[in-house]
């Protein structure tokens, strides 16, 4: 049996070219009036956009509950003699809150605060199970986790603010004014927290001027590895992506991962997330 087994939050989609070995993960689920979908698993980002083009309103993520995870957790304490989990940023989910009260109950149960969603956290659950592997305890792994979420820089943009104003999450002429200007809409994960900001076209496309802002003239980039998330199923415009990055910087390795649903339905279905550390 296992000393310490790595589990996570279904706030993304966890690729198997990234992380090696068994992270169950528990899931949040989509509501919608067909019903209540499992996060990334029964239901992709384009399903959710589809949904709320329809019905002009974004489905509802619902966490898991308490004892979902005390369940959870038991389920998982069968395969090894300790549970380190990692949640969802707590100030972007309650999912934290959720998990930490479920662990109370428990012994052997040990719950991180990513600090990150979707992209980001997958440079965590790596790191996680690695260490796990090599017999590392759980608040030694907890403790790398904060001190790598340091390092990450995740971020999202869109083609435009379309969606921000048709769902009304701010206002038409908001939402207009931009798309006027030319100016494709960002979200930057930033110490648990999502930080709204704009990166302006100038002519380009809006995928081009993200790349070229984030990666142009940086020197402090770990080039192992970058995630890219984008809607399923993934397009060709995923060959678009990658070589405009490596007009900037060549990766040894490019993956590619689902956005998360509260993210998909404010960036639209041309929308692109960058994740990457900094060294």
């Amino acid at each position: 049996m296992n000393k310490t087994l790595i589990t996570a939050d279904s706030t993304c989609c966890i690729p198997p070219e990234l992380v090696s070995g068994e992270v169950p993960v528990i899931q949040a689920e989509v509501k919608t009036k067909s019903g209540r979908f499992r996060e990334s698993y029964e239901i992709t980002s384009e399903n959710i956009l589809e949904y709320a083009e329809r019905e002009r309103k974004a489905p509802e993520l619902v966490c898991p509950s308490v004892e979902d995870y005390e369940k959870f957790f038991l389920k998982q304490l069968k395969k090894a003699s300790c549970v380190c989990h990692l949640c969802c940023a707590a100030n972007i989910r309650n999912s934290y809150s959720n998990a930490a009260k479920a662990a109370d109950k428990l012994e052997n149960v040990f719950v991180a605060d990513s600090k990150q969603v979707g992209g980001g956290m997958l440079f965590q659950i790596s790191q996680a199970a690695r260490l796990a592997a090599e017999g590392f305890s759980p608040e030694f792994i907890i403790r790398s986790i904060d001190e790598l979420d340091r390092h990450i820089n995740s971020s999202y943009a869109s083609k435009s603010a379309f969606w921000l104003g048709y769902l009304d999450l701010v206002p038409k002429a908001v939402s207009s004014v931009l798309d006027l200007l030319e100016v494709s809409p960002t979200l930057t994960v930033r110490n648990g927290s999502v930080v709204s900001g704009a990166v302006f076209k100038n002519g380009r496309e809006y995928f081009e001027s993200y790349i070229r802002k984030m990666l142009k003239g940086s020197k402090n980039i770990d080039k192992s590895v970058i995630i890219i998330s984008c809607p399923k199923p993934f397009g060709k415009t995923i060959e678009r992506y990658r070589r405009e990055i490596e007009k900037y910087m060549v990766f040894d390795r490019t993956v590619f991962t689902d956005i998360p649903a509260g993210f998909a339905c404010r960036l639209g279905d041309e929308s692109l997330g960058l994740h990457f550390l900094n060294v």
